[in-house]
């Protein structure tokens, strides 16, 4: 697979790989609670356990054969990340996973980002079939995916930290049920 991404500009948004300095802005974002109350980590206590993340998860997924990640800049600094994690060599497929800092949400920055990034998931990356896994109770999530062409696959306990489990639901897309418009 493809690990180098492309660079996407989107109005006054840029989608670019995930850098090492991205971390002071990663840990602005991911320190707050309410930030990660939908995601499996954080949040983060210390400015160390950012670069942590960003030196042992992120920028280590090239030795893995996976993409680092996109930051969602604008105005020169990070505000979200969106990412392609979790590849499965049978079916060819991948999942995307992101966040967006509060102050940011409900603009449409996200729904761009996500279109630009399925793309990028089928014309770049080739992959078959895109997935997301979600919250039940992450409403904006939801609605964000219900605006493209995703459809419902299953529903299962997802780990929420360690040992802590929610209920989810994972969606998909395949490359033909794909249409760019």
């Amino acid at each position: 697979m493809e690990t180098k991404l492309p660079t996407i500009k989107i109005r006054n948004i840029i989608l670019r790989e995930l850098r090492r300095s991205d971390f002071v802005d990663l840990f602005r974002i991911g320190s707050n609670p309410k930030m990660c109350e939908f995601l499996n980590w954080g949040p983060y206590k210390n400015i160390n356990e950012a670069l942590y993340t960003l030196d042992e998860i992120y920028l280590k997924r090239p030795l893995d054969g996976l993409p680092i990640g996109y930051a969602i800049e604008l105005g020169g600094r990070m505000i979200g990340l969106i990412e392609y994690h979790t590849y499965n060599e049978f079916n060819n497929s991948i999942e995307i996973g992101f966040f967006l800092e509060e102050d940011c949400s409900g603009r449409g920055i996200m729904t761009q980002a996500l279109k630009k990034v399925i793309w990028v998931g089928f014309n770049h990356l080739m992959v078959d079939k895109i997935v997301i896994a979600t919250l039940n109770d992450n409403v904006r999530c939801i609605n964000l995916i219900n605006k493209f062409n995703f459809s419902y696959e299953k529903e299962e306990m997802i780990e929420v930290n360690e040992g802590i489990y929610k209920l989810g639901k994972y969606y998909s897309i395949y490359k033909n049920d794909y249409m760019e418009d």
